[in-house]
């Protein structure tokens, strides 16, 4: 799929960043896009963490109560 920018501040941007970085405007569209997609990757997985983290902070602490540290003992001392 090929792509015309029509964007004179998007253009300026990118003649801006050939000038800094010597990358052609392909491999500029390009770096932009893979930080963008990695950050909105992100982002989604700590949306998705923070979303179920009550369900997962319930669950440990559910299996801690229900622990006993005399469980790991017997007669002869610990268990092996």
């Amino acid at each position: 799929m090929a792509i015309n920018i029509k964007n004179s501040e998007v253009d300026h941007l990118i003649q801006r960043l050939r000038e800094l970085t010597g990358q052609g405007p392909t491999e500029i569209v390009k770096a932009a896009l893979e930080r963008e997609y990695r950050e909105l990757r992100r982002v989604r997985r700590q949306t998705r963490l923070a979303e179920h983290l009550s369900t997962i902070q319930a669950n440990v602490q559910q299996k801690a109560n229900e622990f006993e540290p005399d469980s790991l003992y017997d007669e002869d001392g610990l268990l092996t």
